[in-house]
């Protein structure tokens, strides 16, 4: 009886322990699936800007040459040869005479270019402008009484370069006083005199400044080593009468007739006296 009564116990305990099980495998069944972790992404609080710093402007570099060159154009054409003139003129006409030299290696058309871009300033590119050796041919040569348009010219020696002006520059020419003897261009010229004869250093210039669309003149002037108007020219021929217009002075110790290498000790006055008459009237002639 005692083992019996221990029996049911157990029975009674399995079939509790059955029912428990039945009741809470359902509950299980129906707990709902874990939710999807939210996203993680995070939200920043809103930084307002910060208010812009005002940089103070640094002033401006200086223009270089390169800068410069796309600036408005000058173009410039130098004319004034290569060759230097050794004149002399005499008391009668079979005494006068006349060589040339050249003195291409001088560099005078280059110096020329160099005062032009002096004169115009870093706002202009100021450019040489290359051209066919004869193209001044009918200015060089004119027929007799008549005087060369320089405007056609100029404007064939222009081609396609597409400048805003142009800068000609040619031999200038005055008549010696007191004779009816023309010098021309960049030389030497010897006056025969009773008394001793004087031999003068010239460099006479003629600058015309042209349009670079109509390719009319603008402006027109000489080399000169001093501004002067008409009338100051007035006075002087008749008050301080000198033996030309245009640059020049009296060279005292060159004997005449020169030797062979005698002007190629006048390289570095010539060039002085070039650069001097050019930096006289230049900026009036380039000024807007």
């Amino acid at each position: 009886m005692r083992s019996f009564a221990m029996g049911e116990e157990d029975v009674i305990r399995n079939v509790a322990l059955l029912l428990a099980l039945a009741l809470t495998l359902p509950a299980l069944a129906q707990t709902p699936q874990t939710a999807a972790p939210k996203s993680s992404v995070v939200k920043l609080p809103a930084v307002k800007p910060s208010p812009t710093k005002r940089v103070a402007k640094k002033p401006a570099p200086p223009r270089t040459a390169a800068a410069a060159e796309r600036g408005p154009c000058i173009g410039v054409i130098p004319h004034i040869g290569e060759s230097f003139v050794e004149q002399h003129i005499g008391l009668m006409a079979f005494g006068n005479d006349l060589t040339t030299v050249p003195i291409a290696s001088w560099g005078l058309d280059d110096l020329l270019v160099a005062r032009v871009r002096a004169a115009a300033g870093p706002r202009f590119s100021v450019r040489r402008i290359a051209y066919p050796v004869n193209a001044f041919e009918a200015y060089d040569h004119p027929h007799l009484f008549q005087i060369p348009d320089l405007k056609p010219l100029v404007q064939t020696a222009a081609g396609a370069s597409g400048c805003e002006r142009y800068v000609l520059v040619v031999k200038g020419n005055d008549q010696f006083i007191g004779t009816n003897q023309v010098i021309t261009g960049i030389g030497v010229v010897n006056r025969f005199s009773i008394y001793g004869g004087a031999t003068f250093l010239f460099a006479l210039t003629r600058l015309e400044i042209f349009d670079g669309r109509t390719f009319e003149i603008l402006k027109q002037g000489g080399g000169s080593l001093r501004d002067e108007t008409l009338g100051d020219r007035l006075v002087n021929d008749l008050f301080r009468p000198e033996p030309f217009h245009g640059p020049g002075r009296e060279l005292k110790d060159f004997a005449w007739p020169p030797a062979p290498d005698a002007v190629m000790g006048l390289r570095e006055p010539t060039r002085v006296l070039l650069a001097t008459s050019l930096d006289t009237v230049l900026p009036k002639l380039l000024a807007q």
